[in-house]
């Protein structure tokens, strides 16, 4: 496993912090710094979400609070909250667990020349973005070079031939199609996780349970957050509470685990199929997950939370 560190890009969100969590358990020493973006709530919301989770989860990570809507002229954005709740946690965001918690405030300002100057420092970095690509899109811009510096990206989002937003798109490129097809088509080394693989990852009630069987304040979030999130993505079609961010990170971190198929990544910027993804065959910068083995991967997952 490489011992890079990580930028992690990430709009908390109930799977979010289930992969916060993931990350945390196998490599919290690699990570960088946590940069919050708007997503599944808004940026308010997802930045007070990264504090109080990392605190929890006992981890002293910088957090810089990113971009608050799309690139100006992209998208039409609307949250999540019809899976995550109003607060983006399942209406946790004001329970009594985090009381009395040393919760480290964000650190806002100039937030690409933070991230930008941040990367410098390590020379080279790895780059998860759980969320919108806003945030990636606009340093890549704004800092050309900043494209040589970042080694491997891993992205959740995407869908080949299916949404859960629109019958074309998945959430997050649907947020900002733009900054999406920036970022697939100018990085070099992408690993992207789509909707086909990560729906195929949820947990049960009775797998939820057993996470709240640890006892501590961490399990009994978790518990909370996900059974929440378990009704609402019955409601909403899925098979259970759906792991996608943790299935990206542990695509990552785990590539043995799944299959890859190099491709071309295109998002449809057009009105009529916004954020809808056209795989290129010529390309070979993206390593498209195309199969795993849930099972396994909610083997890890639970350990991870439970830990």
């Amino acid at each position: 496993m490489s011992k890079r560190k990580i930028i992690l890009d990430s709009d908390p969100g109930i799977d979010d912090a289930v992969a916060i969590a993931v990350l945390l358990k196998e490599c919290k020493e690699r990570l960088k710094l946590f940069l919050s973006s708007y997503g599944n709530t808004s940026l308010d919301n997802t930045t007070r979400n990264a504090e109080n989770i990392l605190s929890l989860l006992g981890a002293d990570i910088p957090i810089v609070r990113g971009s608050s809507r799309p690139s100006p002229g992209n998208g039409t954005y609307t949250n999540a909250s019809y899976i995550h709740g109003g607060d983006g946690i399942g209406g946790m965001q004001s329970s009594e667990i985090f009381n009395n918690l040393p919760v480290k405030k964000a650190i806002e300002g100039d937030y690409l020349k933070i991230v930008y100057e941040a990367i410098v420092e390590e020379e080279t970095v790895d780059y998860i973005a759980i969320g919108p690509l806003t945030n990636l899109s606009e340093l890549t811009k704004r800092f050309p070079d900043v494209v040589e510096r970042i080694n491997h990206v891993a992205i959740m989002g995407g869908g080949i031939g299916c949404g859960n937003i629109t019958e074309f798109a998945e959430f997050n490129f649907y947020c900002d199609a733009e900054s999406a097809d920036n970022v697939l088509s100018s990085l070099p080394k992408i690993t992207l996780t789509p909707l086909n693989v990560t729906t195929q990852v949820a947990f049960s009630l009775t797998d939820i349970a057993k996470i709240g069987e640890v006892g501590t304040n961490a399990a009994a979030f978790m518990e909370a957050i996900l059974t929440s999130n378990y009704h609402q993505c019955i409601a909403y079609g899925d098979s259970g509470s759906t792991m996608h961010d943790s299935t990206a990170i542990l695509a990552y971190l785990y590539p043995e685990l799944f299959k890859f198929v190099p491709c071309g990544i295109r998002v449809n910027c057009e009105k009529e199929r916004y954020g809808e993804c056209t795989v290129e065959k010529e390309g070979n910068n993206v390593q498209l997950v195309t199969e795993t083995n849930p099972k396994r991967l909610l083997e890890i997952i639970s350990k991870a939370v439970r830990s």
